[in-house]
């Protein structure tokens, strides 16, 4: 089950959803509804709608913006540094958030990018 959540930040209101439980992972599209509504099992999943997608007002941004968004979402939610998968204006954003030094991954095939991101 989805569980709706919104946060405050930089004047604007972020809606996101989390569902499952297990290590975190944030899932990175134009909005949430971008991923499939049944994910795998074992993970904590964070499903962020971005500024002017979704259910999240907002002007259109470029993806440096953007991911100021993303980072300030994950200190204010106190998740740290999850590995982020991404699709779509995700996959933009993410090129900025892994020059910042997140670990950053294609979520085209789910199941492929969640083993890489746990591999030991």
């Amino acid at each position: 089950m989805r569980r709706r959540g919104y946060l405050h930040l930089y004047g604007l209101h972020l809606v996101f959803e989390r569902v499952g439980q297990g290590p975190l992972v944030l899932l990175l599209a134009e909005e949430a509804s971008r991923w499939p509504e049944d994910l795998p099992e074992g993970y904590t999943f964070y499903l962020l709608d971005l500024p002017g997608h979704g259910r999240t007002g907002g002007p259109p941004m470029a993806p440096e913006e953007l991911a100021e968004y993303v980072v300030g979402f994950l200190v204010m939610l106190n998740l740290g540094s999850p590995p982020i998968l991404t699709r779509g204006l995700g996959e933009a954003v993410g090129r900025v958030l892994r020059e910042r030094g997140y670990r950053v991954l294609p979520g085209g095939n789910l199941p492929a990018a969640l083993a890489k991101a746990f591999e030991v």
